[in-house]
């Protein structure tokens, strides 16, 4: 099996600590490692490293180059400019398909994965995908749904259909249809009905079928790809990528292929996963492990009176943060910036990042 990790983006909800340079899959947020590195290691459980490719922006290679010392060099692919998951995932497709003819194993089966993701039942996650893989080996493009346990209005959503069959347990079902983010009375219809899954961007897939996928939906971008393929090895392959990406139109892989595709399957999925698309989730992260008996979530050092459900993330270890009758809010200090939130108003931060953008305040970004 060979994967595909997508470390591109920025994580702007997640600002001040994820930034331009060091975006939050680059950077120690939760762990003594990086997201990037718990992911790569997570996939070396069960798929060897030579076979894992990581898709990441151009001011962002050295890092993970840094990061994965024992990936092999080659492997780290370059986007010139952020065009959407599609075309990285595309990039990704086509150098496995090199690999995987060195090896005499033509239509291998890949996945897609996200290098900010958590997954904390890493062993369930392995019996999740080997099944997904066997599904994939049939011709269908699996996506791991995961299991809500909210109304969540942040993430899309997964109807299910009939039952495809039962792989060790696992039912695998025919997707009826890709929702995108709903509103709060929606999704408590969704969650209500038991027939949803979160939408969470990972998929297993068989290199030919997902190749008979882009080259029906996104015609174009397979012979941009190519052209840029062809390249490869060649002292003009550098000068053709920046051409052809220069002309490459964003899409994404759930909008460009999953939507319209008649080959899609869920595998619902309780393994412990969370994007961290906020500080909100960074804070329920953490409850588990730093969290207070006033459920408030700790990094650095906190004194608290009559503080509770509050996050308070510092950089340095060496200043306190006192707090007194909070409640609800998200305070995060790195230093340069100091910022305070009410927890529920959480993802505006990615508002307060366009206004410094706006000002020309890009030190700070």
């Amino acid at each position: 099996m060979y994967a595909i990790v997508l470390a591109g983006g920025v994580g702007t909800r997640l600002w001040p600590c994820s930034r331009n340079d060091s975006p939050k899959q680059l950077i120690k947020l939760l762990a003594e490692s990086t997201m990037l590195q718990a992911t790569v290691a997570r996939l070396q459980s069960f798929i060897p490293i030579e076979n894992i490719v990581v898709v990441t922006g151009e001011n962002h290679a050295s890092q993970v180059q840094e990061q994965l010392p024992d990936l092999p060099a080659a492997n780290v692919l370059v986007e010139p400019a952020g065009r959407g998951t599609a075309p990285a995932i595309g990039l990704g497709l086509l150098h496995i398909r090199r690999l995987a003819q060195l090896v005499g194993d033509p239509d291998p089966i890949i996945g897609s994965f996200h290098a900010d993701h958590v997954i904390t039942k890493v062993e369930h996650f392995q019996a999740v995908v080997s099944a997904a893989s066997q599904v994939a080996e049939q011709g269908f493009i699996v996506t791991l749904g995961i299991t809500p346990d909210a109304p969540h209005t942040g993430y899309g959503y997964i109807e299910r259909a009939e039952v495809l069959e039962e792989v060790n347990n696992l039912p695998v079902y025919r997707v009826a249809r890709f929702v995108e983010k709903p509103p709060r009375a929606t999704a408590e219809q969704y969650l209500a009905t038991g027939q949803y899954s979160w939408n969470s961007g990972m998929f297993i897939w068989k290199l030919s079928t997902i190749l008979q996928e882009y080259q029906a939906y996104l015609g174009q971008l397979v012979a941009q790809l190519e052209e840029i393929d062809r390249a490869h090895g060649q002292p003009t392959a550098t000068e053709t990528l920046l051409k052809v990406w220069g002309e490459v139109r964003s899409e994404t892989i759930d909008v460009g292929i999953a939507e319209k595709s008649q080959r899609m399957a869920v595998l619902p999925a309780d393994i412990g996963w969370s994007d961290v698309g906020d500080w909100a989730a960074v804070a329920e992260l953490l409850a588990v492990s730093v969290g207070d008996e006033a459920g408030n979530a700790v990094v650095g050092q906190h004194l608290g009176l009559d503080s509770k459900n509050t996050l308070i993330y510092s950089t340095n270890q060496d200043k306190l943060v006192a707090t007194i009758g909070l409640e609800d809010l998200v305070i995060v200090d790195t230093g340069d910036v100091l910022l305070v939130a009410r927890r529920s108003l959480n993802q505006d931060v990615k508002k307060i990042v366009e206004r410094l953008r706006q000002a020309g305040l890009e030190k700070y970004l």
